[in-house]
């Protein structure tokens, strides 16, 4: 009989709760009152009632319509100024196209800056691709700029200048805002800049040099960002991962023994997925198996036999990896 008042009394508790919730100021405490004088709760009860906070209302949908505004307008304009540079671009002269790129780079700045942002995240994606273009247009402003028509900086200098402004540029952006979009604009950056500087220091194994100047940067970045230097982590894992794989595919091009580069790299990133337990890395390892040990194959096993034993090679590495994937998933924890 106690068992059963005991579990019916917890079952008004639970009741008084659930209508306490819906509540708030006087009428709150008058419920809570008479609570007490039936029983139903004693004051320390009341009290933690009175005390908790009350949930706010559902979030609104308004940001998500104003992401999609925005993604909207930019089409438009987008739309809007191919269809006058493909009118107008002939008569169009170089100094306004330079005000043009660099009056889109500012104004989508700004729009981005005042977007209120905290704790929106439609929002916040908003931001970071309007960002994003407001880089691509200054890259094209900065191109003009140091063009034959106004600095004419020439072709070493020029695309060097251009480079560095922009990934100045896009490391602030990801400064403010910490985002994947800005991440990755910030890595391209920083990339392009380096295989450009690596690119003009001599003509031996071009391919070679820039390859492993990239290969060795993308490393690097990898390192930091798993050290949580640079954020997010899954941007930067992909960059890495493209990064690497990118510069190993570079250097397989140029002669013997740079392959067991590109392997190399391949086992690394499946290796990192598997300790990480990252999927995009096991993803970027199995691409990576894919496009290069038939490369290697062909070259020291030319012919039909060498193609089709890096294939079942390629396809034993990505069978290895959904078995351990489903095995992994599966398990109970």
């Amino acid at each position: 009989m106690e068992v059963r008042q005991s579990h019916s009394a917890g079952r008004q508790r639970k009741r008084v709760m659930v209508m306490a919730i819906s509540s708030s100021g006087p009428g709150l405490r008058e419920q809570l009152a008479g609570w007490t004088a039936q029983g139903l709760i004693d004051a320390e009860q009341a009290a933690r009632i009175e005390a908790a906070p009350v949930p706010g209302p559902a979030p609104r949908r308004l940001p998500l319509v104003v992401e999609a505004l925005g993604y909207l307008g930019a089409v438009l304009g987008v739309i809007a100024a191919l269809v006058a540079a493909r009118e107008l671009l002939p008569t169009v002269t170089v100094g306004v196209q330079l005000a043009f790129a660099g009056a889109a780079a500012v104004v989508l700045l700004l729009v981005g800056i005042m977007l209120p942002t905290r704790g929106q995240p439609a929002l916040g994606r908003l931001r970071s691709v309007l960002w994003l273009t407001s880089a691509v247009a200054l890259a094209a402003a900065a191109a003009l700029l140091t063009g034959p028509h106004f600095g004419d900086m020439g072709p070493v200098a020029r695309p060097l200048v251009t480079e560095a402004v922009v990934t100045a540029y896009a490391v602030v952006l990801w400064w403010r805002s910490r985002a994947t979009l800005q991440h990755l604009a910030a890595f391209a950056g920083t990339a392009a800049l380096a295989t450009t500087a690596l690119a003009q220091t001599g003509d031996l194994y071009d391919n070679w040099r820039v390859g492993t100047g990239l290969w060795v940067l993308s490393l690097l970045w990898g390192i930091t960002v798993h050290r949580g230097y640079l954020v997010p982590r899954t941007a930067g894992y992909v960059a890495a991962g493209i990064g690497l794989l990118v510069g190993a595919q570079l250097t397989i091009l140029v002669q013997p023994g740079t392959e067991v580069l590109a392997i190399a790299t391949v086992a690394g990133l499946l290796a990192a997925g598997v300790a990480l337990r990252r999927v995009l890395l096991l993803g970027l390892g199995a691409v990576g198996a894919v496009v290069m040990f038939p490369q290697a194959a062909h070259r020291y096993l030319p012919g039909g036999l060498g193609a089709a034993a890096a294939v079942l090679a390629a396809g034993v590495v990505i069978l290895g990896i959904a078995l351990w994937l489903a095995r992994t998933r599966t398990k109970p924890s």
